[in-house]
């Protein structure tokens, strides 16, 4: 397990399951969730947006997420009935004292164009270097932090 530690390029405080579970009695519990989900077939705007994004070297995290994330996010929101906006790379202020504070990758929202944070929320987290498994401390405290703050 790795250790928590401040990234020196951003400033980013980075939390392991260990300060999870030490600082906030969170557990680690793994579920299938998705299990009874049937796969959606990509519409043909998304499969030409993914073409797109092929015909470049996504070397950012805000080239993936302009070329990759929010055309997915976009495909996914349209067949789903309930009404929500999605914010990308805002800050959630839940607890500074704790280090429960900084830029979510995206964070969905059950009010439709709201233009600032409200409830209910759904934080979103991006895959680090295509490892889901490295992503799932960093998703626990965005997840964490949601709740506190609202």
């Amino acid at each position: 397990m790795r250790s928590n530690k401040i990234n020196k390029d951003h400033g980013i405080y980075r939390f392991t399951f260990a300060d999870l579970w030490e600082k906030f009695g969170l557990a680690y519990n793994e579920k299938r969730f998705f299990s009874q989900i049937v796969p959606a077939k990509p519409s043909d705007f998304l499969l030409q947006q993914l073409e797109v994004a092929n015909e470049f070297v996504l070397r950012s995290e805000k080239m993936k997420s302009e070329y990759l994330v929010i055309p997915v996010l976009t495909f996914l929101k349209r067949p789903i009935e309930i009404i929500f906006n999605f914010f990308s790379g805002e800050n959630l202020p839940a607890d500074k004292k704790a280090r429960l504070n900084g830029e979510v990758d995206y964070i969905w929202i059950g009010r439709p164009k709201a233009a600032e944070l409200q409830e209910p929320i759904i934080c979103t987290c991006e895959a680090k270097k295509g490892s889901i498994e490295d992503s799932l401390e960093q998703c626990a405290a965005q997840i964490y932090g949601a709740r506190v703050l609202y």
